[in-house]
């Protein structure tokens, strides 16, 4: 059983080392050159791991690699390569240098001239470190390097672009307002890039710190920014000036930008309406008229607001244009409408009313509405069928009533005669 104990105990510890030396030796083969990070050669200011560069003294470029490779033949190739070679402020044509080892270390230094007429900027590259291994095969590997030149000229008439600058801002609501920062120079990285977006009237504040910080932006890099702000509930439903200040660092200068953007405050639209007042029935070939209160409690003034009456059989889809209804107004709709005679009974049908606000953006919503559509009364045939059942049975009745409209007639003849035989006598006792 000590035996077993032991065997096993074995077993573990050699699992360990494989895991720990196979991890080693892929590195080992995945980097045929090892740059010596924390080893600083005689002319460098401090080492790669501390941040070193490539060094720039008057006209001369510098740049230390200390490298090590245990399957290097001993030479190794050093070659200097820019992400732009058109703007290169290097003046020197051959960027290739060659170096032996020398006590397992190669002490690789590339030295260039600047070209007089550079311009100050950080240009990036990198430095492709090649060579041989010991049976013949190529070996290489790639160390980035960014060359800051500052003691060249500077770079006039840039300055960086604001672009698709866009926001959501509702009053009364959190928000935020996008824009496209760009570097637009072609020399120099932007850093310490601090933006601040103002409203002059005051109605949209920041969320939070008014100062947002934007990372470094390297030569021709753009980056979208995100703004957060609030819009106030008192604040004015239009068009808002949104001044944007840039200040950030270029070629070791300081700068700022200004520029001002117009952006709208909008509201959810907020139509509210009373109760549809119409009679509950209409008779056949009669006009009926509904009418409908329609309110905007909002900020914004709503526009071409309009109500539409749809009834199978009796109107489709009959509009009228309320028109513009300011915040906090009231109007009314109104839609008259007549029921052919081919409509009997209870119709039910809708009303839609539409808006839209000032920028385009449109709500609408449907009630329903009903109506009964009765028969006219049929006044005049019920009167000849109450003569008629009348004589049906008393057949002298038309006699009578003949008779009876003769005495009247009589009648008023005799009175007729005696009131001018009064006025004659009045008219002679007066002589």
């Amino acid at each position: 059983m000590k035996g077993e104990k032991k065997m096993k105990k074995w077993i573990v510890v050699l699992l360990a080392a494989v895991c720990i030396l196979i991890p080693s030796a892929l590195a080992e083969e995945e980097a045929p050159f090892v740059l010596q990070e924390h080893m600083v050669m005689s002319g460098m200011d401090r080492s790669w791991y501390q941040g070193y560069e490539p060094m720039v003294e008057g006209d001369n470029l510098t740049i230390h690699l200390p490298m090590k490779s245990e399957k290097s033949n001993g030479k190794l190739t050093v070659t200097l390569v820019l992400d732009d070679p058109e703007i290169s402020p290097i003046r020197s044509e051959k960027l290739t240098a060659t170096f032996w080892r020398s006590e397992g270390l190669f002490s690789a230094k590339l030295s260039l001239k600047l070209s007089p007429s550079r311009v100050n900027g950080d240009y990036s590259g990198k430095v492709i470190v090649a060579g041989d291994d010991k049976d013949g095969r190529d070996m290489a590997m790639e160390i980035p390097v960014v060359i800051r030149i500052r003691n060249g000229k500077a770079e006039t008439g840039v300055h960086p672009a604001i672009e698709n600058v866009s926001g959501t801002l509702n009053v009364g609501e959190e928000g935020k307002i996008a824009a496209r920062i760009q570097n637009t120079s072609r020399y120099s990285e932007m850093t310490d890039i601090l933006l601040t977006v103002t409203d002059r009237s005051g109605d949209i504040l920041p969320t939070g710190s008014d100062i947002l910080r934007i990372r470094d932006l390297a030569p021709g890099e753009a980056f979208q920014v995100e703004y957060p702000v609030l819009v106030k509930p008192s604040a004015g439903v239009t068009l808002h000036e949104m001044e944007f200040h840039l200040t950030y660092a270029a070629a070791g200068a300081k700068g700022e930008w200004t520029e001002t953007f117009t952006l709208p405050v909008t509201q959810n639209i907020r139509i509210e309406q009373g109760g549809i007042q119409m009679a509950q029935s209409v008779v056949q070939g009669d006009m009926a008229t509904l009418t409908l209160p329609l309110m905007n409690m909002g900020r914004g003034e709503l526009n071409n607001v309009m109500a539409t009456l749809t009834m199978p059989g009796i109107t489709d889809k009959q509009s009228v244009l309320v028109g513009s209804i300011g915040p906090g107004e009231t109007k009314q709709a109104k839609i008259s409408f007549t029921p052919g005679k081919n409509v009997l009974g209870d119709v039910a049908g809708e009303v839609t009313v539409t808006c839209e606000d000032a920028w385009g953006n449109t709500t609408s919503f449907i009630l329903p509405a009903s109506i009964t559509v009765e028969e006219p009364a049929p006044v005049v045939q019920q009167a000849v069928s109450i003569a008629e059942e009348a004589q049906e049975k008393n057949p002298y009745i038309l006699y009578i009533l003949a008779g009876m409209c003769g005495a009247l007639v009589i009648a008023l003849i005799l009175q007729g005669a005696i009131l001018r035989r009064k006025i004659h006598r009045l008219e002679e006792e007066r002589l």
